[in-house]
């Protein structure tokens, strides 16, 4: 009877030692992919330079139905991932930034190195 009461006792210690170790653990699963990123600074100064005209709050409606990197950490992470996607292809074809922002604005043409850097970070 007391080896049956001390293994009951072990074997819900050890179950409560694994259940708070797993609580303060690092998660590697799935449940990571809707943790948020923010955009590293490298990228982010790319995007203050040449889209955050547009795309931040004050931007034009349109620009900002399709990114508005005011709210990109609101932003769960698989809408991040397809927004970051989405922005690379639209950099890559030469779409963005828009022609008549770029005659106002002549600083703020992507070069290949910073097209580069954005898909990066896109992967």
């Amino acid at each position: 009877m007391k080896k049956s009461i001390l293994f009951s006792g072990t074997a819900i210690a050890a179950i409560l030692v694994a259940v708070v170790l797993s609580a303060f653990a690092p998660h590697s699963g799935k449940g990571d992919q809707d943790v948020a990123k923010p955009i590293p600074d490298n990228v982010m100064a790319i995007f203050q330079n040449s889209c955050a005209k547009c795309h931040t709050q004050g931007g034009s409606g349109a620009a900002l139905a399709n990114v508005n990197f005011t709210k990109w950490e609101s932003y769960d992470s698989a809408k991040q991932a397809k927004k970051a996607t989405a922005i690379c292809k639209t950099i890559q074809a030469g779409k963005m930034p828009p022609k008549s922002f770029i005659n106002k604005n002549p600083n703020a043409v992507l070069t290949d190195a910073q097209k580069t850097i954005i898909c990066s970070w896109a992967k």
